[in-house]
């Protein structure tokens, strides 16, 4: 059975996508209208874990920065 060590980051979304382009309803649910670079921006973000073994489980909006939620497998040597 797989064990797993988890880490989060926060990601001010300012810095992904500029606040002009982000529409909230009275709800709280967001939408974002347009990324004027900020796609690449994020997915350099995802692809740097990535590269470093981490699988993200999920990105939340909290406090107006975005909290991810990431995984990597604990590979141990085994003795027989």
């Amino acid at each position: 059975m797989p064990r797993w060590k988890y880490k989060t980051n926060i990601i001010d979304l300012d810095t992904v996508v500029p606040p002009e382009f982000i529409e909230c309803d009275e709800k709280g649910s967001c939408e974002i209208k347009g990324l004027p670079g900020g796609l690449e921006k994020f997915k350099g973000i995802l692809d740097h874990e990535g590269e470093s073994e981490w699988e993200l489980i999920q990105c939340h909006n909290h406090g107006g920065k975005l909290l991810c939620i990431w995984k990597k497998e604990v590979k141990e040597a085994f003795v027989s």
